[in-house]
């Protein structure tokens, strides 16, 4: 079969795989988290080269049907989980209402200071004391996401003694009696860049979701500040107005 059918209604070869491997998806018989054929054995059984098929695999990889992990190949993105950023629940929760596996490591607990950037979206001092949280999230043992925290020290002294592998709005709540009442929450596309695509383990420039929130207490003191790094296939957003 030539790489281009003299027919421009049939449209590029790359499209035409790309739609029976999506076919194959929406029937079942490619299943969630299962592995696809390599990129010669995807050329070969569609009679075309590895670059239609790889062209074939970038775009269903940007319409969040399937995901690469590196050194491991191609597999069926799973359902997406249902997520929304205005509200303070357990992640672990969240995901086993949803039927799945939660998964949560701590990377890393630091002692930090206020930066000119952290100020501005803060509202604390440069130089003003911080705890610096970073976790990575899974979902039936994918990770899904990185996240860098920054607590306010002085709100909340020896939070850096605590196990941040448990739900931390509800250690917020249960030991130190907070309740976040006011969030400012940013999100956009982003390409993932190391440290965070390397926790992941998927390759620097794969497209993710950032998402910022800015927390106060009832009181109006800041209490922390979340950057969470998404892998894009892995969110469905939903928020409730009214």
């Amino acid at each position: 079969m030539p790489e281009r059918d003299h027919s421009a209604a049939i449209g590029p070869i790359y499209l035409r795989v790309r739609d029976h491997i999506a076919d194959q998806i929406e029937q079942g018989l490619l299943q969630p988290n299962s592995r696809l054929p390599s990129e010669r054995v995807l050329a070969e059984s569609n009679n075309t080269t590895r670059v239609t098929a790889r062209l074939a695999l970038a775009q269903l990889e940007a319409e969040g049907r399937i995901y690469r992990s590196n050194r491991r190949g191609w597999f069926v993105s799973p359902p997406r989980l249902v997520y929304n950023p205005t509200e303070d629940y357990s992640f672990s929760e969240n995901v086993m209402a949803q039927g799945r596996t939660p998964a949560t490591e701590t990377l890393e607990v630091t002692p930090t200071e206020v930066t000119a950037w952290l100020a501005s979206k803060t509202g604390l001092a440069e130089g003003d004391s911080l705890v610096r949280l970073r976790r990575r999230r899974q979902v039936d043992g994918r990770p899904v996401l990185v996240e860098n925290i920054y607590l306010n020290a002085r709100r909340l002294p020896g939070i850096e003694r605590f196990d941040f592998n448990r739900s931390l709005w509800k250690l917020l709540r249960e030991h130190y009696g907070l309740e976040l009442v006011r969030k400012q929450i940013e999100m956009f596309p982003t390409a993932l860049i190391d440290p965070q695509a390397e926790a992941l383990g998927v390759t620097a420039g794969t497209a993710g979701l950032y998402v910022t929130r800015c927390s106060r207490d009832q009181d109006g003191c800041f209490v922390e500040f979340d950057e969470e790094f998404w892998l894009h296939d892995t969110l469905s957003i939903q928020v409730e107005v009214g």
